[in-house]
């Protein structure tokens, strides 16, 4: 009985304590971040399939199709999901703890950038499950019962099913079919048409490098660098500047307001980079320029439907339940600024989504009970704030060539902004006395509510049990004087039938002095007594006397026991008032040890999330720190290999450049050897010619000797008979 009736009074406790932890929603969101062809979309609260939207955030129940030659692409954070033609894939969970994809029929390319995320992913086919243990390049292929995977690069790919399970190692593909047993086909990975977009897709994302200034687990971060410039602002740090923008345009006007299950009335924007500046941080006017401000970095960032404030104009009020609506505005939260969901959550998930602007966790609950007195910068910015008629928002139109113009705002002042959106109008009929009586101020008088009377319950259950543990030890209290000893009863004498009874003597003597009363025998009327005879038993004489002595006894316990039932009830009604005032404390106390204990759970949870958010942290920094000390070892490697191979280029071309000299060396000695040989030659050839030089010249000397000598002799006979010749 008591079990149970704690079990009741503990369960609203239990409830209040868990339910809105249960009902916030997931901080990890999906982007359709590309489109190309026919793309269908079925939202997880609706049957019927719709064309898809780029920037549509993607959550747990969605599905989407592809048509023949058509193709999709999915960002969940860091990790990519891409879709070939005639393919179709319903995301079963999408949350802080998993993903999980449900290929059912066609291809998907999945590139995942960290381990966390790895952990995360899983894909299912008809046949099983499909899982990675390290970031890579995968691939999973599901036609005719027959499922292919392609592990392009990374770690291992492994595919679990019922009967079998198959790892699929970096560079390989394998064909899984199943008929009687598991019969596996290994072959080279395959290059197609989709191969070919989804490694060029890749080597896009790779030269564009991990987002600066935001976390890569912010899904959209990685379109930033791709549109927009980064720049330093002293009061507000990085801000972020998109490089084109049209004339009047202003955060959250260029795109549609559409309905997006578990958060409501969420912003889709035009712009290929429009999901992160408009999901996450906050916008400011610097200059003329809109630029938006990320905020302190965050490992994992919580998603927000839109990071606006609404507001409505005087005349009509914003309801979506009647046929006419009225012209509804908003304008984007700047920087330290706090943002209240309009939709279920609790108080530690408005904390997480603002710690990112707002540290002071006191402001931001303040501000999350009474919004309405909140400050905001860019309320009276007419460039910032954004008019529409009520039906531009509940039929989804496009806000930018709807939106009102600042000479027809002009002389019709907003009324004070609200974080309340517009209502379903599929939720306005159904619902409207649940969310009016669930709105946060109401769901905390309801939670407090529900905690008192809980409380209330245990102390009863309490004070019950306790009573009936102290009744014993407070009747045994109530018999004690009030000295605190306990009175000596003597012992009882026995009554021996045989002992004759002496009158004035033990129990009469007390009788008479409590009693004072006539006895029965007394009372009556004194008659003649006949005398016994004398051989009458002595026995029936001594029952015949204590019988009226003994019913005496039992009046005179009856009265005792009567006033001492009143004196307990004169006790209890003196006593009362002192336990209903010690029941009033003790409910006091107990009510604050609940609140003691609420606060300290609370804070436990918050301390709980924080040591969880550093352990993330600290893992982060763990696993960059081991892959850049496996980059740095892998570079020392790459270096040490590079040195070797000059090293080697070095002494091969030391080689090549001693056998050029040797070659040359001996070519030179041959050069000299054949030009000495020719000087040789040359001073043969001139020894000999200055030989037959000298040779020529003796003779010629001898014989111009000779010819002197004839001439002297041929002279000396002429001379005497040619002296008178004429011409001699």
């Amino acid at each position: 009985m008591f079990r149970a009736l704690r079990f009741l009074f503990a369960l609203p406790l239990v409830v209040l304590l868990a339910g809105p932890a249960l009902a916030d929603p997931p901080a990890r969101v999906g982007r359709l971040a590309l489109l190309d062809g026919e793309v269908s979309l079925r939202p997880a609260d609706s049957r019927q399939w719709e064309s898809a939207s780029l920037n549509w955030p993607l959550t747990s129940g969605d599905a989407l199709g592809t048509e023949a030659g058509s193709r999709a692409e999915v960002r969940i954070g860091s990790s990519v999901l891409r879709l070939d033609g005639s393919t179709s894939i319903d995301i079963r969970q999408l949350d802080d703890e998993r993903i999980r994809i449900e290929l059912e029929r066609g291809s998907v390319a999945i590139r995942i950038r960290s381990r966390d995320a790895a952990a995360a992913i899983e894909v299912e086919t008809r046949d099983g499950l499909v899982v990675a243990d390290k970031p890579g390049q995968y691939r999973v292929d599901y036609q005719n019962a027959t499922t292919v995977l392609t592990n392009y690069r990374g770690g291992e790919l492994d595919f679990r099913s019922e009967d079998s399970d198959v790892v699929v190692t970096e560079g390989r593909r394998a064909h899984v079919l199943f008929s009687d047993h598991t019969e596996v086909r290994w072959s080279d990975p395959e290059r197609d048409d989709f191969s070919d977009w989804t490694l060029a897709r890749d080597e896009h994302d790779d030269r564009l490098g991990e987002p600066r200034h935001v976390s890569p687990e912010m899904t959209g971060a990685e379109a930033l660098r791709e549109y927009g410039d980064w720049r330093t602002v002293d009061d507000y740090g990085p801000v972020w500047y998109p490089r084109s923008v049209p004339s009047g345009w202003a955060p959250y006007r260029s795109g549609r307001w559409v309905l997006v299950q578990p958060w409501g009335w969420t912003w889709v924007d035009d712009a290929p980079w429009g999901f992160a500046p408009f999901h996450y941080g906050r916008w400011v006017m610097v200059g003329g320029t809109w630029g938006w401000v990320p905020g302190t970095y965050v490992a994992r960032p919580v998603y927000a439907p839109a990071l606006v404030v609404w507001m409505g104009l005087p005349g009509v009020s914003i309801s979506l339940s009647s046929g006419s609506l009225p012209h509804i505005g908003w304008f984007p939260l700047g920087p330290r600024e706090v943002y209240v969901p309009s939709y279920r959550h609790s108080t530690t998930y408005v904390r997480r989504i603002n710690i990112t602007h707002v540290t002071n966790v006191v402001h931001i609950d303040r501000t999350a009970r009474e919004p309405r007195h909140a400050r905001y910068a860019h309320r009276d910015r007419r460039e910032a704030v954004t008019v529409v008629p009520g039906e531009v928002v509940r039929h989804s139109r496009p806000v930018f060539r709807h939106a009102l113009r600042d000479d027809e705002r002009k002389g019709r002042p907003p009324r004070p902004a609200t974080h309340v959106p517009p209502l379903d109008p599929r939720l306005v009929v159904e619902h409207d006395r649940v969310e009016r009586a669930t709105r946060p101020r109401d769901e905390e008088r309801l939670r407090d509510e529900q905690a008192r009377r809980a409380a209330r319950l245990r102390e009863a259950v309490e004070e019950r049990r306790q009573r009936e543990r102290t009744w014993p030890e407070e009747r045994r209290l109530r018999a004690m004087p009030e000295d605190g000893r306990a009175r000596e009863t003597p012992p009882a004498r026995r009554i021996d039938s045989r002992e004759p009874r002496r009158p004035g003597t033990g129990d009469e003597q007390r009788v008479e002095r409590e009693r004072r009363l006539p006895s029965a025998q007394e009372a009556q009327p004194r008659a003649p007594v006949p005398a016994m005879p004398q051989h009458a038993p002595q026995q029936n004489v001594r029952e015949l006397q204590q019988r009226p002595q003994e019913q005496d006894q039992q009046r005179i316990q009856q009265q005792r026991d009567q006033h001492r039932q009143q004196q307990e009830r004169a006790r209890e009604q003196a006593q009362r008032p002192r336990a209903l005032e010690q029941q009033d404390q003790q409910r006091r106390q107990t009510m604050e040890r609940q609140e003691e204990l609420r606060q300290r759970q609370s804070q436990q949870r918050e301390r709980q999330q924080q040591e969880q958010l550093q352990r993330q942290q600290q893992e982060r920094m763990q696993r960059q720190q081991r892959d850049l000390e496996q980059q740095r070892i892998q570079q020392q490697q790459e270096l040490g290999q590079q040195r070797r191979q000059a090293m080697e280029r070095q002494e091969e071309l030391r080689q090549r450049q001693s056998q050029e000299r040797e070659r040359q060396l001996r070519h030179q000695q041959s050069q000299q050897q054949d030009q000495l040989q020719r000087q040789q030659r040359q001073l043969e050839r001139q020894r000999e010619m200055q030989e037959r030089q000298q040779s020529e010249q003796r003779r010629q000397i001898e014989r111009r000797a000779t010819g002197n000598e004839g001439d002297a002799s041929r002279g000396e006979r002429r001379r005497p008979g040619d002296e008178g010749r004429p011409g001699n």
